[in-house]
């Protein structure tokens, strides 16, 4: 005897945020541990991950925030994704002297910004929005929008599961340090003058 079931395509009921520039709000800085990273030509190696979350004002099907989050290698090396994000955003470059001190992440919620949003297609065909730039506020737009109350949603503690378990597998069959990505992607940082963000 079979159980009755009906398999689905489950992604057709997945919406990605809209593209665009929108007035965002840093609702969230989540500590993933650490992630196996996977590149062609390179060994794997572990990676401390960090996601930003930001809230646009946008709603999925259901009425509810639609939220977006974007994935950074946590590393302040020069040409790492997450230094480039946050200089593009703080519109002025880090001493050396603020890298060594270390950049305090969990100051960035709060904060606003102006993120560009983009679709990329993945192998399988699915089409996924993520974070192309982050940059300050123009002081033109100084009408902030008002957001409801933020709860992390449970997809974050599956991701965090899941690498923990990918990271436990990988330390077994290999010993060494968490090594540093050198990723690149985002644009360069803003010409615009320095603003009073807290990080």
């Amino acid at each position: 005897m079979a159980d009755k079931i009906s398999a689905k395509n489950s992604d057709s009921k997945f919406r990605s945020h809209p593209e665009g520039q929108f007035v965002a709000q840093c609702v969230d800085v989540i500590d993933l541990g650490e992630k196996v990273e996977d590149y062609a030509g390179q060994p794997k190696k572990l990676s401390h991950k960090c996601a930003l979350v930001f809230r646009t004002g946008e709603k999925n099907d259901k009425g509810e925030p639609h939220d977006i989050g974007q994935e950074y290698t946590v590393s302040m090396y020069e040409k790492a994704n997450l230094r480039k994000a946050l200089e593009s955003w703080r519109g002025t470059p880090y001493t050396e002297a603020q890298v060594e001190a270390g950049v305090p992440l969990h100051k960035l919620t709060g904060q606003w910004a102006l993120i560009t949003v983009a679709h990329k297609t993945s192998a399988k065909g699915r089409t996924y929005a993520f974070v192309q730039s982050i940059v300050g506020v123009p002081a033109m737009l100084k009408e902030r929008p008002v957001f409801g109350e933020y709860k992390r949603a449970e997809f974050w503690q599956e991701r965090k599961d899941e690498y923990a378990q990918e990271a436990a597998k990988f330390r077994a069959l290999h010993a060494g340090p968490v090594g540093e990505v050198d990723d690149d992607g985002f644009p360069p940082p803003s010409d615009d003058e320095a603003n009073q963000l807290p990080f």
